[in-house]
Parts: structure tokens; sequence; C-alpha cells
């Protein structure tokens, strides 16, 4: 862990929210939540339905926070600024729905999901609304640039999900296929919505790249907290059940260095326990142990850490001393939240 990383994890600062976060753009950020709303207008009735519980339950809104404040860092927050918000904030929103039919989840922070609420078929389709909805807002407002970038994350994106099905119940699986997965999954639209953020704002070349290496960085580091979350997240708060991402066969960083550094002896054990499936039954105090224990929690919070500290060296880039801070508080939010 780096001296800085160190510096931080101990400082008794109060923690950042995502409001305090946003007002440096408060004005815009109400602005985007209206265009959000508009891209829900539809004559389908189901589309407003399920727009409205959309909302109630994917409420934190943290990728458009991200592009909203990269405009802001290098300019003013312009049209081009909040549809790109928009946009990849429904894009996000169509691969959580999509994640949660494939794993046949229940519940999301507490709330129905879409399949559990209606169907499998209307989470799909749904999905494929929100997809074909955030590039029709593009090419309405003849946002190439845009497109280019968020063409080739959603790519992305479909590939990391497909990689991860691929990888699913791989008790062998390393770090470096762990970290491709989630830097398709996750990082890629986070850097993409930054790098989008920048370019509305007028930054030029060079500051584009740095954010779009800034929000690489950054969603690494919220993946890695949020894998944490799984095994160390109360369930009250987390709205989902401790484990499961494991019971969907997601082997996360925490195990992975755990059993790399376990003695033989107990890596096996656990292997036999995973595969066996008993952590469903009585034993996942055992799972929490052995990654406490081995050290893959304190690993994965370093790497946290050391991915913010990467994230935060970009920001020098960032003229507007509001909107740097701003973005400063959300890499500090990013790996220290509880939800």
């Amino acid at each position: 862990m780096t001296r800085a990383a160190l510096n931080r994890s101990r400082a008794p600062v109060e923690e950042p929210t995502l409001e305090t976060i946003r007002v440096p753009i408060a004005d815009a950020f109400e602005q985007f939540q209206a265009r959000w709303d508009d891209a829900f207008l539809c004559d389908v009735h189901l589309v407003g339905a399920v727009g409205a519980h959309l909302h109630r339950a994917f409420g934190k809104r943290f990728r458009p926070t991200l592009v909203l404040l990269a405009a802001k860092a290098f300019g003013a927050v312009d049209e081009e600024a909040l549809l790109g918000a928009v946009v990849v904030e429904l894009i996000h929103t169509a691969t959580l729905i999509h994640d949660d039919s494939v794993d046949k989840s229940l519940v999301r922070r507490g709330l129905p999901t879409v399949n559990s609420a209606w169907s499998n078929d209307v989470a799909i389709l749904m999905g494929d609304y929100l997809y074909s909805k955030a590039f029709s807002i593009l090419v309405r407002a003849r946002m190439y640039g845009a497109m280019d970038l968020l063409a080739e994350a959603t790519h992305r994106m479909s590939q990391g999900e497909l990689r991860q099905i691929e990888q699913r119940n791989r008790i062998d699986l390393t770090e470096a296929q762990y970290m491709r997965v989630i830097e398709e999954k996750t990082a890629c639209l986070i850097a993409a919505g930054c790098e989008l953020g920048a370019m509305a704002g007028g930054g030029a070349s060079e500051s584009q790249l740095a954010l779009g290496r800034f929000g690489g960085a950054v969603g690494l580091a919220f993946q890695i907290t949020d894998d944490l979350f799984d095994y160390l997240g109360a369930e009250s708060v987390m709205g989902k059940a401790m484990g499961s991402d494991l019971e969907g066969g997601k082997i996360t960083l925490p195990l992975i260095n755990s059993l790399r550094n376990a003695p033989e002896r107990d890596r096996r054990a656990m292997v036999d326990l995973i595969k066996n499936r008993e952590f469903r039954n009585g034993h996942w105090s055992d799972v929490v142990r052995f990654v406490t224990e081995y050290g893959g929690v304190a690993y994965s919070q370093a790497r946290s850490l050391e991915l913010a500290d990467q994230a935060e060296s970009e920001l020098k880039h960032v003229p507007d001393r509001d909107a740097r801070e701003a973005l400063r508080d959300a890499v500090h939010y990013a790996v220290t939240r509880h939800r």
C-alpha cells in the first residue's frame, strides 16, 4: 500500500457522501434528473412503470455524477454533458437489469429486481429498450465522439459479461483474469463517461485521456470494494444476502488472494467446501474467516487504495478547483462507502 493510501485509511476525516460530492454540480444534476425522467416517456405503459421502479431501486447515480463533474472540470456543464450523463446511466442500468435476469436475482438494494417484480421477458426487453434509447439519444444529438466511446465500452462490457459466465465457479481463477473481467464489466464504462465529460467540457485531448484513465482506476477500485461487500457487508445495508456472489459462481479478489496464500491443507479444505456448496449450509462464517485470516480482505483493500491513488494522480490535469476536490472526494467515496 502506498504512503498516501495508508495516510488516507488512517485519517479521521468525515466520509464524503454523494450529496456533498455533487455540490459543484447541484443545478446540473437536477437538470440530469429531468432528462433521465424524459428517457422513460413512452406510450408503452410498461416502460413508465418499470422506469418508476428503477428510480427507487437504482438511485445511486455515481456514474452520471462523474460525467457531470468531468465536464465542470474544464468548463460549463452543457447539454452534451447532460445527455452524456443520461446515456451512461441508461447503459449502466440496462446491464444491471440483464445481470439480475441472468443471475436470477430476486432483490437489488432491498427492492425486487425487474425480473422478480415482472418477469425475465420484461427484464430482457427492458434492458434492450434502455440500450437502444441510449444510442438513439446520441444519434439524435449528433454526439459522434461520445458514440464512439460508448459503443466501444458497451461492446467490451458484453465481452466481460460473457467472460464472467465462462469463468463461473473457476476456483483456479487468477488475479489477472479477475482484473480483466472487472475492467470490462465496470471500469470501462466509468472511464468512457469521464472521458466523455471532459470532451463535453472542452478539455484538451490530453486532459480527456487523463480523465479516462481516472475513471478506469476509479471503476476498478469501486468494483473491488463492491466485491468485498459480499464477504463483509451487512445484509440489512446491502439489500442482498452475503455470499450471493459466490453462490452465483463469481470468484472475486478476496477469495483469489486467500487461496493463493493459504497453506495447502487449508486451501484444499476451502476448495472442497466451495465445490460441495457447503457454504450455503451454515459454513459461510468459515469462508469469511478464511478470506480474513489469509489476507484476502486486507489485500483487496490495499489494491483498492492503490487504484484510488492512481486515479487521484490524474487530477493534476483538472483546472477547476471545486470540480477537482469533488472528484477527489468521489475517489474516496468509491473505496470507503458502505454499500
